[in-house]
């Protein structure tokens, strides 16, 4: 037992000077979201009642800091994992900082970024849906086709804050195949986004390329989106294509954002059609609100419909509950009630 206790002295007192020979960083913040509710979701095979999650914000739990270097320049590390509540379990079983992992450089010339992040082409996607992708009343205008919502092994670089509206990111990650392999640039993204952000503007274009397993398997991404704020209706539009030599998938959204007091009113309509068969096309309609208890709080409602051509049969599909099947040509529905706290 004194053995322990010893070498559990020597360890704190090595851990004590160790943290005053290192310099301490300017900041460092424990942050998350949680966020459940009850859902049910139709269509005309299967149907799914239960617990969702993420229906209004991804649950997350998230470290990051940051430290003042000197002379302008800024070093900063983030860290962030998808959570699924309802059952204490993480988003993903291969990667536990699943939604991004990153150190930064910053200063007078902007950002430079590596680790695992937002892929440059999903943010539009995001940032520009009422439903902020999440839900039953969530946009389908991304990975239609194989791109990536998350990159891992990137590099970005962000130009800087200061421009006076104006923004842009490149972005490369390297898929590390070896030099005998069939086709080294497997796993390879490159991506740009460029934008407008001031007033009651945002605007933003992105586009990239991501390589498959062989050069007929690589998808490229573009999407073009702008919204305007006019204080009482926040009015959006959306344009996304996700191709691959087999097929075309473009989509078309329109938002709307409303503030009444605390509450917030949402919905959006969005076409999609995959050119790869005949009447392979399928329409979205979302509506819903969110109602601000306070600046961490919300109780949220989401609806959502989806109408299939005789072509398609996308269905709704939530986390932490599943998907619900349909058939050809078939129609999908749901809707939710759920609770969201940010910590």
């Amino acid at each position: 037992m004194k053995k322990i206790l010893a070498l559990l002295s020597l360890g704190t007192l090595a851990a004590t000077a160790a943290a005053q020979s290192s310099p301490a960083p300017s900041s460092a913040t424990v942050f998350g979201t949680i966020d459940m509710g009850v859902a049910r979701i139709t269509g005309d095979q299967v149907s799914r009642t239960g617990m969702s999650v993420s229906g209004a914000n991804i649950s997350r739990l998230g470290f990051k800091g940051s430290e003042d270097l000197g002379g302008g320049l800024g070093a900063g590390f983030w860290l962030e994992a998808g959570l699924l509540p309802s059952s204490g379990a993480t988003q993903s079983s291969t990667s536990f900082f699943n939604r991004r992992a990153t150190l930064s450089l910053t200063g007078n010339f902007g950002e430079l970024r590596l680790g695992r992040d937002d892929s440059a082409t999903f943010l539009n996607t995001l940032v520009f849906d009422p439903f902020l992708t999440n839900g039953v009343g969530g946009t389908m205008a991304f990975a239609m086709n194989g791109a990536p919502i998350q990159i891992s092994n990137a590099v970005s670089y962000f130009l800087p804050k200061d421009l006076g509206g104006f923004f842009g990111q490149a972005q490369v990650a390297l898929g590390g195949q070896p030099s005998t392999a069939t086709y080294t640039r497997a796993g390879d993204y490159s991506g740009l986004r460029a934008g407008y952000n001031q007033g009651p503007l945002n605007t933003a274009f992105a586009t990239g390329v991501l390589r498959g397993a062989s050069p007929a398997l690589d998808v490229t991404a573009s999407n073009l989106a702008a919204a305007y704020d006019f204080q009482s209706v926040r009015p959006s539009l959306l344009w996304a294509r996700e191709k691959t030599s087999l097929a075309t998938v473009d989509a078309f959204q329109v938002g709307l954002t409303a503030p009444v007091g605390p509450t917030l009113l949402k919905a959006s309509y969005g076409h999609y059609s995959n050119n790869s068969t005949g009447n392979n096309s399928w329409n979205k309609l979302s509506l819903g609100f969110g109602y601000n208890l306070s600046l961490r709080t919300q109780i949220y409602g989401s609806y959502g419909h989806i109408s299939n051509q005789s072509g398609a049969q996308k269905a709704m599909n939530l986390l932490g509950l599943g998907a619900a099947g349909t058939s050809l040509g078939g129609q999908s529905n749901g809707y939710e009630v759920g609770f969201r706290h940010f910590f």
